[in-house]
């Protein structure tokens, strides 16, 4: 066998256990393995920032959490096209297998949110990792992806969030500021370019779009982001805000728009995401 082959057949024999699963732990990691999901987790980040205010987290953090989560993604894409390897014969759906984007997805996203929730104990460490683990492990039950590509994956993760961390907030700080914030959407759009250089596709194009426009939403109202208070119309505004956004991010993953016309949707819905709070503050000000 070739060393392309060996690396392309990268199993250690679990697809052969994984096929002898009873059908019933299938399904169940089927459903959880939703919690890896991209859409769903940018849903969940952004939802903490615009409703920071009433689960009592400041929206620097919930803003940092954004840029990390969207570093993460770009990131997943840069290393996916860069070893171009497949998933596991029979895996039943497209793309690349190596590294999990799902073992990344849900590290950076789930230990980011651990990360900027200062002064929470450290069960949330602990819970993290358990949803982590949960994550990866459906990707190999399901049959998607093999041990290595997850075991990568969070590995892969754990590293983008110290280094982002360190560019950015740092760990735990008092306070974050709203500079911290803005270095590490920096961060996620060097790490954007790099995807693009390496393959100019839609998710790369969307992933440079997205770390974009939360830097430019962020330039322009992190100030103001940070003296608002919360009201009862910015509550409903950002519920409704909410559907919106997981609509135009499944629109635009699933391709259902031109490559400009993502890039256009992905960069204007993270900035007006970003700037929806101080703009809501600028507007009662005027008022």
């Amino acid at each position: 066998m070739t060393r392309d082959a060996t690396v392309a057949d990268r199993g250690i024999g679990e697809t052969s256990v994984v096929e002898t699963a009873p059908d019933g732990l299938v399904e169940l990691f089927g459903l959880l393995t939703y919690l890896g999901d991209p859409v769903g987790l940018l849903v969940l980040v952004v939802a903490g920032y615009l409703l920071a205010e009433y689960v009592d987290v400041s929206e620097t953090r919930m803003a940092t959490a954004i840029a990390v989560a969207l570093g993460g993604f770009a990131l997943t894409l840069a290393l996916k096209h860069a070893f171009a390897l497949p998933r596991p014969p029979g895996a039943g759906t497209d793309g690349f297998g190596f590294p999990s984007g799902h073992a990344i997805g849900a590290t950076v996203v789930y230990g980011g949110l651990a990360g900027v929730l200062a002064n929470r104990g450290t069960r949330r460490y602990w819970v993290a990792g358990g949803v982590v683990a949960l994550v990866a492990a459906s990707r190999v039950v399901i049959g998607v992806h093999y041990l290595v590509d997850v075991v990568v994956g969070v590995g892969v993760g754990l590293a983008y969030l110290a280094i982002a961390f360190r560019v950015g907030p740092g760990w735990a700080p008092e306070r974050v500021s709203a500079a911290a914030v803005g270095r590490t959407f920096g961060l996620a759009i060097v790490v954007g370019v790099a995807a693009l250089s390496v393959a100019v596709v839609l998710d790369t194009v969307v992933a440079v779009a997205a770390a974009i426009g939360g830097w430019v939403g962020w330039r322009f109202a992190g100030d103001r982001v940070q003296a608002t208070t919360g009201s009862t119309r910015q509550l409903v505004a950002s519920l409704a805000a909410l559907p919106v956004v997981a609509v135009t991010a499944g629109t635009v993953v699933d391709g259902g728009v031109s490559l400009p016309m993502a890039a256009v949707l992905a960069g204007g819905i993270v900035a007006l995401v970003l700037a929806a709070p101080g703009l809501a503050a600028v507007e009662r000000s005027s008022d």
